[in-house]
């Protein structure tokens, strides 16, 4: 993966570090934009959404009266949208315990603070190439699934004959 930062020809690499990956996703963001981040632990509105997908969604969405979301990239996916964070913990901690009560139920169950994180996320799962970006802090992030699942990964500066920045590159899925 590359960020292109100057129009000239890259002659020299030389490795910045290693980034570390978690949940098979990697954020690139603007130090001052990250200052201004809000992640799942702080909606933006108060609002939150609650999703469950599996092969007892069925059962579940019968159970709990639950809609399929609809959303692009979700296909199969039920829950609701736009609830009280509150509220959508408590339904979330109701269909866990329902989950619990029979060892055969299987069912994914994600709980969406509407946070910059799920911002980002919904265009991640809508898009063709699993990504998105959005605008925080007056920066743009940039979110995106590695395809490589988590791990640690070196990353580069490539730089022309000048010696200035012409891209910065992230080595995914490299032994």
């Amino acid at each position: 993966m590359s960020v292109q930062v100057g129009d000239t020809e890259p002659v020299s690499s030389a490795p910045l570090g290693t980034v570390k990956v978690d949940a098979a996703r990697l954020s690139l963001t603007d130090a001052d934009g990250l200052a201004s981040w809000r992640h799942d632990d702080d909606p933006l509105d108060g609002l939150a959404d609650l999703a469950f997908w599996g092969l007892s969604a069925g059962e579940a969405a019968a159970h709990f009266d639950a809609p399929l979301l609809g959303r692009p990239g979700e296909d199969g996916v039920h829950g609701w949208t736009d609830l009280d964070v509150d509220e959508a913990d408590e339904l979330a901690i109701d269909i866990e315990d329902w989950i619990a009560a029979d060892p055969d139920r299987r069912l994914g169950l994600d709980f969406r603070p509407h946070s910059h994180h799920w911002q980002v996320m919904a265009q991640v799962r809508a898009s063709e190439h699993e990504a998105g970006r959005i605008e925080v802090g007056g920066t743009w992030t940039l979110c995106f699934m590695t395809g490589w699942g988590d791990g640690l990964f070196p990353v580069y500066a490539d730089r022309d004959a000048a010696g200035d920045l012409v891209r910065v590159r992230i080595v995914l899925g490299d032994e």
